[in-house]
């Protein structure tokens, strides 16, 4: 060996630990040189000289240099040996120990194993802060990456004249790329059922996706609804809504007044290696996303109320056939209605702002009227069958109703004067509905703008009902024999669909195709159909048996249902139009109303799939249709006839 001094020299010279240990090991005389830890932590492992680095159980070790130690050669023999422990400390606390037989150890060797004592402390002092610093760093970083996101969802929230769901799809694509997700769902409940329906979804199949009615009763959505916050779902094969998690998935309710909304889902996390698990970290981030969301989708449904109300006073203000007219203190005209400015032949821009004796100079009489009610605030005015001339020499018959009007400290503020006009109205309402449907009447005659070309794509339920065999039949029979029988079986079903809220699209020859969602919905409007079309065979046994009284023939009719989205508007021309549908759905049913034999009703799996009970249905071989390339699935249902 070296001499022991120079070796002190090169020691201390070496600049890194493994350096000090690697120039301390080769030296034979100091193999029974030991450093002992009393843990296996990061810290310990990050010196990267395992080698020298034992472990002990042992942590009686006093936290001072010089120790003498009596340590048992074996569990055998009673023999010791001395040893001399130099005690390795950071931050006040003694962490294990440098040892080496107390025999070999000169002054030399002591000042070397203090360097050595010294240099392991430092370099540990050192690591500890570069994890300090590299989790620090870390921990830095994810706060940027949740304060961009949060940046990100607030941007999205905020884009203007955004679609409700549109807004949720973006804002599920930003929390599933910011968590590195690889599926996720969002969930709202319907606030008239309280079901929870799929608002947006990311990488789900149609499997993947709920198949059935999603209660808060049980379920992943009863656990959410009990805790109401973030979770962690480490076994989503527990719950049926989750099992398309190959991982562990991330849930967060969605909040409005301490009541579940909503909630979020995220599934499988990417990386680099595969599929991983989320942590406790990403849980804060996604639940603090969250939170976001539902804060915004309380405010969207508040402003949705808002607009609601204000759009459904605009349009109860613009439906209504009552003209209403407001006017201020000074005696101006602040709001006219859409009936009130018909009435009166008035371009709105030539009467707002303008006082009612210019206004209304052709009507000297409800000038009057008007000038009473100023004078007069504790009344209200009626008058009944007063004549008004518009601007376009027209005249109407109107009763007429004038009050004043209060501001929120109980302060006159103006008058509104409502008048209804009496032009025959009901008359021609009667009279339009022996032509049309009461339901398109009641429509058309309630907004005004229904009465235009035009038309909008809805979901619809349409039923087709054919005579069998009529043509045949009625080859055998008086001209006046076949409009008796058709009038009074028109007449028997008709009343069946106004029973079940259906509205009478057209009759086509001996064939009736009928509506079930237009322009009223109902609340299952395939189930309503169905059960119209099996009341229609109770009908038309009755038919049968008074036809039968008067020697007509029976008569027999199939059935043809379809459910789907078409085209609903009024078709044709300005002088010529029809409240109908178009669409591929529409020629569906035809073509299944077609296939029906005679006391069948047949449906089509759009109908089947919505049915509240099957019961009764017989699923039948795929057919072909016209129009079609593919078969199509069906199902029969024999009516009794």
């Amino acid at each position: 060996m070296k001499n022991l001094a120079d070796f002190l020299v090169e020691f201390i010279q070496q600049p890194t630990l493994s350096a000090k240990i690697n120039s301390l090991t080769l030296q034979p005389e100091f193999d029974e040189i030991q450093c002992f830890f009393f843990s296996k932590k990061t810290l310990v492992k990050s010196l990267g000289v395992s080698s020298f680095l034992y472990h002990n159980k042992e942590e009686n070790i006093p936290a001072f240099d010089d120790h003498l130690l009596e340590v048992t050669q074996n569990k055998v023999s009673s023999n010791t040996k001395k040893e001399m422990a130099f005690s390795i400390v950071v931050e006040g606390k003694p962490i294990g120990y440098i040892r080496v037989p107390y025999k070999m150890l000169t002054r030399d060797l002591k000042v070397v194993l203090n360097a050595l004592k010294k240099f392991i402390e430092s370099e540990l002092i050192e690591k500890k802060l570069e994890i300090q610093l590299r989790d620090r760093n870390k921990e830095l970083s994810y706060k940027l990456l949740e304060i961009e996101s949060l940046i990100d969802v607030t941007n999205i929230i905020n884009e203007p004249d955004s679609e409700l769901e549109a807004l949720f799809e973006n804002l599920l694509i930003t929390i599933l790329s910011t968590l590195n997700a690889s599926k996720g769902m969002i969930l709202l409940k319907d606030p008239k059922t309280d079901f929870f329906n799929v608002s947006s979804s990311f990488n789900l199949s149609k499997e993947e996706l709920p198949s059935k009615i999603i209660r808060i009763t049980k379920g992943i959505l009863k656990v959410v609804n009990e805790t109401k916050k973030a979770l962690i779902i480490d076994t989503p094969e527990e719950y049926p809504l989750l099992k398309f998690s190959k991982k562990n998935i991330l849930i967060s309710p969605l909040i409005n007044q301490n009541e579940l909304v909503g909630i979020i889902l995220l599934a499988d996390k990417e990386s680099r290696s595969g599929l991983e698990r989320f942590i406790q970290q990403e849980l804060r981030l996604f639940d603090n996303l969250s939170k976001k969301v539902s804060l915004a989708y309380d405010n969207i449904r508040l402003i949705d109320s808002l607009q609601s109300s204000n759009k459904l006073v605009d349009n109860i203000m613009t439906s209504i056939t009552t003209g209403i007219v407001k006017i201020n203190v000074l005696g101006e005209v602040e709001y006219v209605n859409h009936s009130a400015k018909k009435i009166f032949g008035f371009e709105e821009d030539s009467i707002l702002n303008n006082h009612y004796f210019v206004v209304f100079q052709k009507n000297p009489h409800l000038v009057e009227l008007i000038e009473r009610a100023e004078n007069d605030t504790n009344k209200i005015l009626q008058e009944e069958n007063v004549k008004i001339d518009n601007e376009l020499d027209e005249s109407h018959e109107v009763n007429l109703t004038l009050s004043t009007v209060y501001d929120e400290n109980n302060i006159p503020s103006g008058l509104v004067f409502s008048f209804e006009d009496l032009s025959g109205i009901n008359k021609i309402k009667s009279t339009f509905k022996k032509y049309v449907s009461e339901n398109i009447v009641d429509e058309l005659l309630k907004n005004e703008t229904s009465l235009e070309l035009g038309g909008s794509q809805n979901e619809v339920c349409i039923l087709f009902c054919d005579i069998r065999g009529f043509t045949s039949m009625s080859e055998k029979m008086k001209p006046n024999e076949v409009v008796y029988l058709l009038n009074h079986y028109f007449d028997a079903m008709i009343e069946v669909v106004f029973n079940h809220n259906g509205t009478l699209d057209k009759i086509i020859g001996d064939e009736l195709m009928v509506l079930y969602g237009v322009p009223l919905k109902n609340e299952n409007d395939a189930q309503v159909a169905v059960n119209s079309a099996i009341a229609m065979f109770e009908a038309l046994k009755k038919f049968n048996i008074e036809m039968e009284s008067q020697n007509f023939p029976a008569l027999e009719i199939g059935i043809g249902i379809n459910y789907g989205k078409v085209v609903c508007g009024n078709i044709g021309s300005e002088r010529q139009m029809n409240y109908t549908v178009i669409g591929d759905h529409v020629n569906l049913a035809a073509r299944l109303c077609s296939h029906a034999k005679p006391g069948e009703i047949v449906i089509s799996s759009s109908v089947i799939e919505k049915l509240s009970s099957k019961e009764n249905f017989i699923e039948q071989k795929p057919i072909f249709v016209k129009g079609k390339k593919n078969e199509i699935p069906n199902w029969i249902l024999k009516a009794e006839t």
